[in-house]
C-alpha cells in the first residue's frame, strides 16, 4: 500500500457536541416541495407540505458531532490512481471520489448529525394516517436535516482561519464510496455516545433522518461550498436532482 501527499501532521482532534434550539432551523419549503416532487406553485402539495412541517417541528432534537483531523490521499498497490484517504489517527478510507474530493486537502472534518429520534416516531404516526401525509413528511424532514447540516457546517466555517474553506459535505454512498464504511466512520466519531446516531446490521442510520460525512478543509479562494451541490455528485438518475 503505497501513500503520497503532503505529511499528515498532528492536528487537534476537536469534538462538538451541539443542540441548536428547534427555532433555529429555518425551514426551507421550497426544498421540501422539491423533495415531494411538487410544483412549488402548487397551493394543494403547499398545505400537505405546512402540515407535516407543523407537526414535525415540536419533535425536533437536532445535534451534531464533529472531529477534526490531518489527512492525505494514497494509492493502493497496482492502481493508477488515489483510492485511499488517510487520516492522522490511522483511519483509511477506500474510494477514488472520495479521494478525488479531498486532493490535496491537509485537514478535514468528519461530520454527523441527526434530528433525533421523535422525528423517527412522528413519521412513523404520519405513515399510518395517509400516503400523501408521510410523503410529505419524508420531505420536510430531508429539507430540515440539510438546513440543519448547512447551518453546523456555517458555524464550524467560522472557527477556521483565515484563507480556510470547507468543502462541500461527501457522505457515504457518495459515487464509489461504500456504505459499509459507515462501520469505519461511526466508532471514529462515537456517533452512538455523542449524538444518539447509531448503525444498523445494513448499515443504514438510526435515526433515519441523519448524516454523516466528510467535509475538506481547503486553502481558500475557490468558492468550495456555493452553487448546485447535485452538479459535484456523480448519480445522474437521482429522482431529486436539481437541474
Amino acid at each position: 500500500m503505497l501513500f503520497y501527499g503532503l505529511p499528515v501532521h498532528n492536528s487537534l482532534h476537536i469534538v462538538i457536541k451541539m443542540s441548536m434550539v428547534k427555532e433555529q432551523i429555518q425551514f426551507n419549503k421550497k426544498e421540501a416541495l422539491r423533495y415531494y416532487r411538487a410544483n412549488p406553485e402548487d397551493a394543494v402539495a403547499e398545505a400537505v407540505i405546512d402540515a407535516a412541517y407543523k407537526k414535525l417541528k415540536s419533535e425536533l432534537q437536532p445535534r451534531y458531532t464533529v472531529k477534526r483531523f490531518g489527512c492525505r490521499i494514497g494509492i493502493e498497490r497496482n492502481d493508477s490512481s488515489p483510492s485511499l484517504v488517510l487520516l492522522d489517527n490511522g483511519t483509511v478510507f477506500h474510494s477514488k471520489a472520495l479521494a478525488r474530493y479531498v486532493g490535496e486537502a491537509t485537514e478535514l472534518f468528519l461530520f454527523g448529525a441527526t434530528l433525533g429520534s421523535r422525528v423517527d416516531s412522528a413519521l412513523r404516526r404520519m405513515a399510518l394516517t395517509s400516503v400523501a401525509e408521510a410523503g410529505a413528511g419524508q420531505a420536510v424532514a430531508a429539507a430540515l436535516i440539510e438546513t440543519y447540516c448547512d447551518d453546523c457546517c456555517a458555524e464550524l466555517q467560522k472557527q477556521l482561519p483565515e484563507g480556510k474553506k470547507m468543502k462541500w459535505r461527501f457522505s457515504p454512498g457518495y459515487g464509489d464510496w461504500s456504505l459499509e464504511e459507515q462501520r469505519i466512520l461511526f466508532p471514529v466519531l462515537d456517533c452512538a455516545h455523542a449524538i444518539g446516531l447509531t448503525l444498523t446490521e445494513s448499515c443504514m442510520m438510526a435515526p433515519v433522518k441523519s448524516v454523516t460525512a466528510v467535509v475538506a478543509i481547503a486553502d481558500a479562494p475557490e468558492r468550495h461550498g456555493s452553487g448546485n451541490k447535485c452538479l459535484r455528485c456523480g448519480k445522474t438518475d437521482c429522482e431529486f436532482r436539481q437541474k
